[in-house]
C-alpha cells in the first residue's frame, strides 16, 4: 500500500486494482491515462469470481 524506494505502491488496497503503470498513450488523446486505469468498479471479492468488466479496460487506440 505504501511505495518505498525500490518498490511501488500507494494503489487502493481492493482485488482487482490493475498492475499496469504506465500507458504509451498520446497526451491529447481522450480518456486520459489516469481515467483509464482507474475506471473500475472496485473490489474485495477473490479474483477467480470477477468478470473481465470488473477490471480496468484499456481501449484500442486508432491511429489515422
Amino acid at each position: 500500500p505504501a511505495a518505498e524506494q525500490w518498490r511501488i505502491g500507494g494503489g487502493p488496497d481492493d482485488t482487482n486494482h490493475t498492475r499496469i503503470m504506465d500507458l504509451v498513450w498520446p497526451a491529447d488523446a481522450s480518456p486520459d491515462q489516469a481515467e483509464i486505469l482507474s475506471t473500475y468498479p472496485s473490489s474485495q471479492d477473490a479474483v477467480g469470481s470477477l468478470s473481465p468488466d470488473d477490471f480496468a479496460q484499456i481501449p484500442l487506440l486508432q491511429l489515422e
